[in-house]
This record gives structure tokens, C-alpha cells and sequence, in this order.
């Protein structure tokens, strides 16, 4: 009966020190947790101090910090041309009053109203603008392949004005007026500047 006794206090001396263990370890990692949470605090408001100084003190900062605000100026651009590259990618533009974005050429916003300013789109080198349409047209082209007008080319080789007949035309052939090959998608020959149909 002594053993049994033994072996029964013994057991509940280990179930004890598990408990114990167990509530120690439970505890301890509450409190590590309640520590995390206290340092997030505590490096958010270092954070938001450093926010506040540098909105503060862009342009009076002590020389301790021109480091880092220079670094901060200079990522805070490269931000902007990134965003206004991915706007170039997109075809858009935002709203100066309200933000949102709108597509290039859009005379008012599509959110707020607001009057959207006039973006001036570069031609590129091999091209000219029609003065017809403000389509770009290949340098050396007689007529825009747009609205089918003449080009200053074509104005200079002909003295006479071009009429501008309709021609019906299947894909991938050649203009039956001058011979020169139409791509798919053209209203007017490249060329000659004929209607195509």
C-alpha cells in the first residue's frame, strides 16, 4: 500500500509541475506578446514623430538630418515619375480636384466635371500631324491614312486638287488605283490617298 501511495504522490507531483510549467510557459508568452504590441506602439510614434518633423522642418532641418531628408525628397520623386510613367503606360491623367483618373484627351472629368487641361502629345521624328484630322502620318506619306486628306507632300505634287473617289478594296491588296499594297484597317490609301471601302 506504501507503494501505491508513493507512486500516487509522486504522480501528482509531476502533473503539478507540468500544470505549473505549463500556466509559466502560457504566461510568458502573453506577456512577450503584450511587449510586441507595446514596441509596435512605440515604433509607429517614432514613425509619426519623424513624419511630423520632416513636414515640419522641410527646408529649416538641423544638419543631422539633411541625409535623410535628401534621401526622402529623392525617393518621394522618383515616386511621382514612376506614377506618372504608369499613367503615360495607361493613357490617362488625373483630376487635379478630385483624383481620379482620366483618359488623355478627355475634356472633363468623368468623376467630378472638373475641366481636364489639354495635354499636347509629342510627334514622333518619322511622323508628321494631318492638319485635317491631328493624326499621325509617316513622314513622305501623300495623304493621312486616317481621313484620307492630302499631306504637305502631296500638296506640293500636285497642283491640281485631289478628288477622292471611293474604291472598294479586300484585305491585304493593293489599291487599284495606283498599285501601292493597303493594310488591313486603312480607310484611304497610304499612297495615292483614295477612299477605301
Amino acid at each position: 500500500m506504501a507503494f501505491f501511495d508513493k507512486l500516487s504522490k509522486t504522480v501528482t507531483e509531476v502533473s503539478q509541475k507540468t500544470i505549473a510549467k505549463a500556466k509559466e510557459l502560457a504566461d510568458t508568452s502573453r506577456l512577450n506578446s503584450m511587449i510586441s504590441e507595446e514596441e509596435k506602439v512605440i515604433a509607429n510614434q517614432y514613425f509619426q514623430i519623424g513624419k511630423l518633423y520632416v513636414s515640419v522642418h522641410k527646408d529649416d532641418f538641423e544638419d543631422d538630418f539633411a541625409g535623410m531628408i535628401g534621401a526622402i525628397a529623392e525617393a518621394e520623386a522618383k515616386i511621382k515619375d514612376f506614377k506618372m510613367q504608369i499613367q503615360d503606360i495607361k493613357g490617362v491623367q488625373r483630376c487635379e480636384k478630385c483624383g481620379a483618373e482620366v483618359p488623355n484627351g478627355a475634356a472633363f472629368c468623368s468623376s467630378c466635371g472638373a475641366t481636364m487641361p489639354r495635354i499636347r502629345v509629342p510627334v514622333s521624328n518619322d511622323c508628321i500631324k494631318c492638319e485635317n484630322c491631328g493624326a499621325e502620318v509617316k513622314k513622305g506619306m501623300r495623304f493621312c491614312t486616317s481621313c484620307g486628306k492630302p499631306t504637305d507632300a502631296a500638296k506640293a505634287a500636285f497642283a491640281v486638287p485631289v478628288t477622292e473617289p471611293t474604291i472598294i478594296v479586300e484585305h491585304n491588296e493593293v489599291c487599284p488605283n495606283c498599285g501601292a499594297k493597303v493594310e488591313d484597317g486603312l480607310a484611304f490609301c497610304a499612297e495615292c490617298g483614295i477612299k477605301l471601302q
